[in-house]
C-alpha cells in the first residue's frame, strides 16, 4: 500500500510489547468491532524493511508471496481472535532484528495501529 493511501487512515493508540530472543510473542489490537472480522483484510508491516510486509490476511487466507523472507514460517493470525474483532499476530522464535515498530492496517474501517516490539 502506498504512503499516499496510508495517509487516509486514522491512527489507533500505539503500545509496546516486550520479548526475549527465542520467545514467541503476540502483537495484538482490539479493533472495538463487535463482529467477526476473519474475512476482512489485515496487513502487518514494518516500514523500515524491504519488502515491508510481515503478514497479509484476506478472506480467511494468508498470503506469503510478498512476505519479507525474515518472517516466513514465523507468523500466524489468530482466527479465534479475529472472530471476536481482535487482530492478534503471533511471531515465533523472536530475533533481535525483529525489534521495531509494526503497523497493522485494517482497511475496512480505515484504521491503522502501531505496536512497538522491544527485544
Amino acid at each position: 500500500m502506498s504512503e499516499v493511501t496510508r495517509s487516509f487512515f486514522r491512527l489507533g493508540e500505539a503500545h509496546s510489547v516486550m520479548a526475549l530472543v527465542g520467545d514467541d510473542v503476540t502483537l495484538s489490537y482490539d479493533t472495538k468491532q463487535l463482529k467477526n472480522i476473519s474475512e476482512e483484510t489485515v496487513e502487518w508491516s514494518r516500514t523500515d524493511l524491504k519488502p515491508d510486509l510481515v503478514h497479509l490476511h484476506d478472506d480467511r487466507q494468508t498470503f506469503y508471496k510478498l512476505q519479507n523472507p525474515a518472517y516466513r514460517g514465523r507468523t500466524v493470525l489468530s482466527e479465534e481472535d479475529l472472530e471476536r474483532g481482535i487482530i492478534s499476530l503471533r511471531l515465533s522464535r523472536v530475533r533481535l532484528a525483529d525489534e521495531g515498530n509494526y503497523t497493522c492496517l485494517f482497511p475496512s474501517v480505515h484504521n491503522q495501529y502501531t505496536v512497538q516490539l522491544l527485544v
